[in-house]
């Protein structure tokens, strides 16, 4: 019986990567279409299986454009708006993004700072604790209780796609092998999306100019009254770093992280991480 399971396993697998590889051929055959981006995350579908999808493209420090996703209307899609006007630039992958992250294939809980686990967000106006989450948190409206895999994709110099994938966590978490596979396929992928953001990229609402007002509002948070060094610290803080980590981070002592943290609360009026996150998220309202 263990044999004939295997065989079963195995001949699921190999149907899987025909269907993959008859997909792909077909995109790089035909002209490039705009509805690429959801024939590509079909096609992925065969390599990885997952509930739901989402292509975000960061412009360096701006908004995210959306080029595709498979939410369903209501909630889930207010949840997508929700993160592309404000809560973005607290995203692990974004700031990674930032700092160069290599195009590759990431789990979100090992891009996320290590006190986005315990960090308290249970106040904030557009972020609610889930201690069922992966990092700890969801933004208002997204869809609850999934695992997130990332897929880094550079389109040009300082255009970096960002392909999200969620499976439900009640179900088998996504496992080496599958991420394997997905690695394996990065080249082609990104040769793919290259192609789509080279002939609809400019197009439209893309060719708008990016939007950097909610990081500029993130970079300038507490300004008036903080100084550089307690903003840095805030700003670690607000990104989901723990006291020790923003230590390694700026290169100073436990006791002065933890005497910028406390003169920047009282300054801010606040006594604790929800507060700050809550009173940065009420500032982007005029963003």
């Amino acid at each position: 019986m263990p044999g004939r399971q295997a065989a079963r396993v195995a001949g699921r697998a190999e149907g899987d990567a025909a269907a993959w590889y008859r997909e792909i051929g077909g995109l790089v055959e035909d002209p490039v279409r705009e509805d690429l981006p959801e024939r590509l995350v079909g096609a992925l579908g065969h390599l990885l299986p997952f509930e739901l999808a989402v292509v975000f493209v960061y412009r360096g420090r701006s908004r995210p454009l959306v080029i595709y996703d498979n939410f369903g209307p209501g909630e889930a899609k207010q949840g997508i708006t929700t993160y592309v006007e404000n809560t973005y630039v607290l995203n692990p992958c974004y700031q990674a993004c930032l700092r160069g992250l290599p195009d590759g294939v990431y789990r979100i809980r090992d891009l996320a700072p290590d006190a986005f686990f315990t960090g308290g967000y249970h106040n904030a106006y557009r972020v609610r604790s889930r201690t069922t989450e992966e990092i700890g948190y969801i933004t208002e409206h997204w869809p609850a209780g999934l695992e997130e895999i990332d897929i880094t994709l550079t389109l040009e110099p300082k255009v970096v796609a960002e392909l999200s994938i969620y499976r439900a966590l009640r179900k088998r978490g996504f496992d080496d092998g599958e991420l394997a596979r997905v690695s394996a396929a990065i080249p082609l992928i990104r040769a793919l999306l290259r192609r789509y953001w080279r002939e609809f990229g400019t197009a439209g609402s893309r060719a708008a100019p990016p939007d950097t007002r909610v990081d500029e509002a993130f970079a300038n948070f507490g300004a008036a009254v903080l100084t550089g060094r307690e903003r840095e610290v805030a700003q670690l803080i607000l990104r989901g770093h723990s006291s020790e980590s923003i230590c390694f981070n700026l290169g100073i002592s436990l006791g002065t992280v933890k005497t910028h943290r406390k003169n920047a609360y009282a300054k801010l009026d606040i006594s604790s991480q929800s507060e700050l996150l809550s009173l940065f998220l009420r500032s982007l309202q005029a963003t």
